[in-house]
């Protein structure tokens, strides 16, 4: 059964020319691969490059499902300002068509057809508006800029269950494998998925795009962001702090054992209040770092994080533990009330930053397979771009990336005062 019960083609042959430089518009392989996604797949996670036309093409899509009686069809994205791109789009169709409606609220972005069928509007900042939203066609839009999938998997999908033949379409460009919409492209080509499907599409798939065009782009662009928004790679994304590469930075350490003679064991530690607490062990042998163990916990006591502490501390054989030079009192507690003694890190964030990304390049610093929490956190840490002075965004990924400067660049520093 087709889920789309209009004709797309006579509906694309009916939208007003001013959309395109041509006398129609026209589909290209992207935007029919969004029409095809969803009559084949429940779940259809689109990876397009900008400007391919891929909002546009959701738009036409929502468009042709709202002319069908008695449909509910939500577009989602990060923000207001992000989501409004399709709003703006099916409005103004809706308009253009001269297509009756019963309700048009812009205020609260709500549309509601005379056929009985309802446009709405939503932000993933808002989780709260999201709850009890039942909606045959969902649109996700930008949906990797959303930092998780909890909007969806929390408050969203049940919101698809309403209907038996409902869909919900992801549409965006990549950033970066350590995102949620990775797995979720990933689940297109997985059999243990059935209702999932995938494609990604390059700049290649939009024939309206002359070479001209690309050449501009490229040369005004960073090539890390040229190849996340046009050819739609998923090893890097633009702004991010460290160029970790899972072939060479992530391997299986269990040949590193507890108490290893041929290193020194040291710890990083990064207090977190309302945000997660970070305790990691490094193995180094004064040249090479390999993140061994990690402990990640989130409004536990201090008594709870300092049994864990211990219990690490001593399994490696920890000889030196670095900590937040701003959390003395939580340096204070633990040497007086549990016998753990720390040092205050080295605050210098940029050089610190530096000295990771050089072991990196040199692949002197190495994750264990074992510590996945810690590598995803280096792959997402990112650039803060609406500051003056450059400075790492502050997320859930900062808390394992500083306790892990913590730990190897005053290590290191130290190394070099005492013998340098």
């Amino acid at each position: 059964m087709s889920f789309f019960k209009l004709n797309i083609q006579k509906l694309i042959e009916k939208i007003p020319s001013r959309y395109v430089k041509d006398e129609k518009v026209v589909f290209n392989d992207s935007q029919w691969g969004l029409y095809k996604g969803l009559e084949e797949h429940r779940f259809w996670v689109h990876i397009a490059a900008r400007r391919t036309g891929k909002s546009f093409g959701a738009s036409i899509l929502a468009l042709a499902k709202l002319l069908e009686p008695n449909q509910q069809v939500i577009v989602v994205a990060p923000n207001f300002t992000l989501s409004s791109i399709i709003w703006d789009y099916v409005t103004d169709l809706i308009q253009e068509l001269k297509i009756e409606c019963d309700r048009f609220n812009q205020k609260d972005k709500v549309i509601k057809l005379i056929n009985g069928s309802t446009f709405r509007l939503l932000s993933a900042n808002n989780r709260d508006s999201l709850v009890g939203r039942a909606a045959n066609f969902l649109i996700v839009d930008e949906a990797a800029v959303i930092d998780d999938d909890e909007y969806f998997t929390r408050d969203l999908r049940p919101a698809l269950s309403t209907f038996n033949d409902s869909r919900a379409l992801f549409i965006t460009t990549p950033r970066g494998k350590n995102n949620y919409i990775y797995e979720y492209f990933n689940r297109g080509h997985d059999e243990r998925y059935s209702e999932w499907g995938s494609a990604l599409y390059t700049w290649r798939s939009n024939p309206r795009l002359s070479l001209t065009d690309i050449e501009e782009a490229r040369s005004i662009m960073s090539a890390q962001l040229f190849k996340q928004e046009y050819e739609c790679e998923w090893a890097t994304f633009e702004g991010q702090v460290y160029a970790v590469d899972e072939t060479r930075h992530l391997q299986d350490l269990s040949g590193i054992q507890p108490k290893d003679s041929r290193f020194d064991f040291i710890g990083g530690l990064d207090i977190g209040y309302r945000d997660e607490t970070v305790f990691l062990v490094v193995a180094t042998d004064g040249e090479h770092y390999y993140v061994v163990d990690e402990y990640i916990s989130k409004e536990a006591t201090t008594s709870t994080h300092a049994e864990h502490f211990r219990e690490m501390i001593d399994n490696w054989g920890v000889n030196s533990i670095y900590i937040d030079s701003a959390a003395q009192q939580m340096r204070a507690d633990l040497a007086y009330e549990y016998d753990i003694y720390c040092e205050n890190a080295n605050k210098y964030q940029n050089e610190g930053i530096a000295h990771l990304q050089a072991l990196l390049e040199q692949d002197r610093l190495v994750f264990n397979t074992q510590t996945p929490k810690t590598y995803q956190s280096m792959c997402a840490y990112r650039w803060n771009d609406r500051g003056e002075k450059q400075k790492p965004l502050h997320d859930w990924a900062s808390h394992c990336c500083d306790a892990l400067r913590y730990a190897i660049y005053t290590h290191a520093k130290n190394k070099v005062s005492i013998y340098g």
